[in-house]
């Protein structure tokens, strides 16, 4: 496989095609799992045929380190067998640290000996489990971990934390199916979130959409039911009204992704570098940016492989109501946001994170805004998330659609719309341009203006055009 490096705001091989990515999350939260799902090969060849060329892989804190500066190796190598499965099958791998709530004492990530909560108040009962974000304990869980205080050894949260980087990327430097290193999912500001929830619920007090502001975590229970939630989230499906709401907040977080956040990607960097040159550094935004409040972090100083991750949502994922509910309007927001990021921050994009249907029926109108949105940005994806008999499901027929996934020349537009596919570029006749197409559709007319020369490789499903002069030129493709 070839390895991939970063050109501005495009990924591109080593024979300088431009690159895309579509794929699936595998994150395996479950300890008594040994936070590992055992794949078959025939699992990762059916993610093959659906036209994926990428995976996320979970990897948990609590997995990797039980007891402080103790590694499990053994957890790696059931890691590791799933990245060999993926590159026999030419599948690239993003290396996720992942956590919800901080820690395997409320969710996953931190081991319980990572977990400092000063004897704060736990979460309570709540109607959605991110919530519980807000509970004192995860808050202050998250403030020892920033500000580094010592773990019981008496060596810094972060320190170990990095040393945990560093032993995976010794592990499996030097690979190029590892397309690179997301260093921590969705990572919440501690008690900064507090305030941050606090000056948006004020605002919506402003807009008059709730009446006055909760003054007690009792109260922001009960305001914020999933049935009372609904309410408020229909009020707020107005770009204009849902934007002034969420960028009251900007300035708390503006610090935090600065200093804090942007500190720590360069720490763990740096961790990953002593190992290896190789591999992506993928950047999140903090928790916050999910909803589409920007993102303030810079780009890793001196670093030429780096990448920026988001993650979009829009406010009902998690709810009985994520498709009757779903508001285009809010999401429109969101993805302008993060296009905004990945312009000040001049570097491609990989959404982490998207989708979280499951089992759900019905989908198709949200599933393809979402991916249509994604295609006009031209930003690669991994879907939330794989799940055993994950083909059976709606959303993986959904997300099986044709994309180029290697471009030689200027990507000038993609989409796929009523059975129909189309892109345009500006090609050259140096290599092939491939197109990725899913391995059950029968194509039933391909043509190319000006006429250029292709070919199907069946066993994969890849398109391969080799074009007998430079310039613009436009794919369609019917089923």
């Amino acid at each position: 496989m070839e390895k991939i490096r970063v050109k501005e705001m495009e990924f591109v091989d080593e024979q300088g095609r431009i690159r895309l990515f579509h794929g699936v999350n595998i994150v395996c939260k479950d300890k008594s799992l040994g936070y590992v799902y055992k794949l078959s090969k025939n699992e990762i060849s059916q993610l093959r045929d659906l036209g994926f060329n990428i995976i996320r892989l979970g990897i948990i804190w609590d997995g990797l380190e039980p007891e402080p500066g103790v590694y499990n190796e053994e957890y790696l190598g059931r890691l590791e067998e799933i990245v060999n499965l993926c590159a026999e099958h030419e599948i690239y791998v993003i290396l996720d640290m992942h956590q919800d709530l901080y820690s395997v004492r409320y969710s996953d990530g931190a081991p319980e000996w990572a977990t400092i909560t000063d004897g704060l108040p736990e979460p309570s009962e709540v109607a959605i489990w991110s919530d519980a974000y807000m509970s004192p304990a995860v808050m202050r869980a998250f403030d020892h971990f920033w500000a580094n205080d010592p773990a019981p050894d008496g060596i810094g949260l972060q320190d170990h934390f990095a040393k945990c980087w560093q032993t995976i990327a010794r592990r499996f430097k030097n690979r190029p199916e590892i397309l690179g290193y997301d260093l921590l999912n969705e990572p919440s500001p501690g008690s900064l979130s507090a305030h941050v929830l606090s000056t948006i619920l004020k605002t919506l007090t402003q807009l008059k959409i709730i009446d006055e502001p909760p003054r007690s975590l009792e109260e922001l229970t009960k305001l914020w039911s999933i049935k009372d939630r609904i309410k408020i989230l229909k009020k707020l499906d107005d770009e204009k009204t849902y934007r002034k709401a969420i960028l009251a907040a900007e300035p708390h977080l503006k610090k935090f992704d600065k200093e804090t956040l942007t500190r720590f990607y360069e720490r763990i960097a740096k961790a990953i570098r002593t190992e290896t040159p190789h591999g992506i550094i993928f950047l999140e935004g903090n928790y916050f940016s999910n909803a589409g409040i920007p993102s303030h972090i810079d780009p890793i100083r001196g670093e030429k492989l780096q990448a920026y991750s988001p993650h979009i949502y829009d406010l009902v994922v998690d709810t009985p109501y994520i498709i009757t509910h779903f508001s285009e309007r809010r999401v429109k927001v969101i993805a302008q946001s993060h296009h905004e990021t990945q312009k000040r921050l001049k570097m491609p994009v990989i959404v982490g994170e998207w989708g979280a249907f499951g089992r759900r029926k019905g989908i198709k109108k949200v599933c393809e805004y979402l991916l249509n949105t994604f295609d006009e940005l031209k930003w690669s994806w991994t879907y939330w998330a794989w799940e055993k008999e994950f083909t059976k499901t709606e959303a993986a027929r959904l997300i099986a659609r044709p994309y180029p996934e290697a471009v030689a020349g200027e990507l000038i537009s993609f989409s796929y719309k009523n059975g129909t596919f189309t892109m345009k570029w500006i090609a050259d006749n140096k290599t092939p341009t491939i197109v990725r197409l899913p391995k059950e559709y029968k194509w039933s007319e391909i043509t190319i203006k000006p006429k250029a020369n292709y070919e199907i490789e069946e066993e994969i499903k890849r398109l391969m055009i080799k074009t007998a002069h430079s310039g613009k030129h436009i794919l369609v493709i019917k089923h």
